[in-house]
């Protein structure tokens, strides 16, 4: 039994008395349990997908880690009676959405397989609420013991990444041969989109981290390997995520024409090195000419060869094709909800969202969401909280899966807590401060 000594005044004297040292709660084994267990689980899940010939393609083993912990984490904050009356209210919308569902596959315009899909859609989303309620529920000593096991899966993820490309192994591609048209590697994160959103926000928690504690040998570690690994992922959403988030950070921490500078300096060493990269090695240039030739194709073909759709990689084509069906049924699902996004998703979380859970749903949700990073405060942490929001939901609206993505949850309910305790604290960092 680990023992802290803690001092006692007894009779004028001062003593030492030993004081347990408080056991991890049911909540917080469930969250470290499955967190620790979630990069093995998707690298099951991709390791299937590219022909593990004991599961099949369509094994996701991801699905069964994180909706244990999602469950587990849900029963035991039930189980603990100290539930808000807000949280019930947060708890109602999947249940409409849900029930949303159930009406349409009622009528008979889906199958009971894709109901299934469109309902572990729905918890996916909302699985944000409940990883942001067990974590409020921790101590600050609890968080504390969490943030080592966070900060490992994340390194874990972006060294899959960095590892497929330096290997060149084609099961972390994010492309597979066969439709191998663009270059780029997810790691063991199912889907490339996710892996971006997921190299953002992590990259939001370590510069989070910094600006708390300062910089370290292992903040810099892991902030440069989701740097890297987010130069490596092959999508746009990454890369401009990715520096869009460190300039978030220069300029919460710094004054504005310091923080200016070191942007400017950041892009400048990103172009140069990226030119350098492509100038020397050949396995580079055949990538980047690849995605190159990829883009070309997305605007000269698609959409009439707008600029947007090649932006949004053909995602405002596919919004324009599920609108003509919303209209077909008189945009009832966009006030009722539930029409099937699984069979055909436009890929842009608000689109997916309001067509399926309604608008009044998807509303209150994306209000609750807000809330949960932009908070009054004076000092560095309260602001980056406010920009890690925009570039949060500016992710979102262009390349999709973030709010809709499981993977991301528990990170951005660890960014949220964090920013919110921070916001709450009597003493913030200030603006401006050194770097320690």
């Amino acid at each position: 039994m680990i023992e802290d000594l803690s001092l006692q005044r007894r009779g004028g004297l001062t003593v030492q008395k030993p004081t347990r040292r408080p056991r991890p709660s049911l909540i917080w084994i469930v969250f470290a349990g499955g967190l620790a267990l979630s990069p093995f689980a998707d690298y099951l899940s991709v390791r299937a997908a590219h022909g593990f010939e004991t599961a099949g393609g369509d094994a996701r083993y991801s699905l069964f880690v994180r909706g244990g912990m999602v469950t587990g984490l849900l029963l035991f904050l039930l189980a603990s009676g100290r539930t808000r009356l807000s949280s019930w209210h947060t708890a109602l919308l999947p249940v409409l959405a849900i029930i949303a569902s159930a009406g349409t596959y009622a009528f008979g315009d889906v199958t009971i397989a894709e109901f299934t899909q469109q309902t572990v859609f729905v918890l996916k989303v909302f699985s944000f609420f409940v990883c942001l309620a067990a974590l409020s529920r921790m101590s600050d000593r609890q968080l504390e013991r969490l943030e080592p096991i966070v900060r490992f899966t994340l390194f874990a993820y972006a060294l899959a990444i960095v590892a497929g490309a330096v290997f060149s192994i084609d099961m972390f591609r994010s492309y597979w041969a066969e439709t191998q048209i663009r270059a780029g590697y997810k790691g063991i994160v199912y889907a490339q989109n996710e892996a971006s959103a997921l190299m953002i926000v992590g990259l939001g928690y370590t510069l989070l981290k910094v600006m708390k504690s300062g910089w370290s040998a292992w903040n810099g570690a892991l902030s440069a390997s989701i740097v890297l690994a987010s130069c490596l992922v092959g999508t746009k959403a990454a890369m401009v995520g990715a520096v869009a988030m460190t300039c978030s950070y220069f300029y919460c921490r710094y004054g504005v024409l310091q923080a200016t500078v070191r942007t400017l300096a950041l892009i400048a060493v990103l172009i140069g090195a990226a030119v350098a990269a492509y100038v020397s090695l050949p396995g580079v240039r055949s990538a980047v000419d690849l995605s190159v030739q990829y883009f070309m194709y997305q605007h000269d073909h698609a959409g009439d060869g707008g600029v947007l759709t090649m932006v949004l990689s053909g995602r405002d084509v596919k919004f324009s094709t599920v609108w003509d069906d919303v209209a077909s049924e008189g945009f009832v699902p966009l006030l009722t909800g539930g029409y099937p996004v699984v069979r055909y998703l436009v890929e842009i979380d608000v689109p997916d969202l309001v067509l399926a859970m309604g608008l009044p749903v998807s509303i209150y949700y994306l209000w609750g969401v807000g809330k949960a990073f932009v908070h009054r405060g004076n000092g560095a942490v309260p602001a980056f909280g406010k920009w890690f929001c925009i570039v949060l939901m500016a992710t979102a609206c262009t390349a999709g899966h973030v709010l809709v993505s499981a993977v991301v949850s528990p990170y951005l309910a660890m960014v949220a807590v964090l920013v919110e305790r921070a916001a709450a604290d009597r003493h913030p960092l200030t603006r401006g401060a050194d770097d320690e």
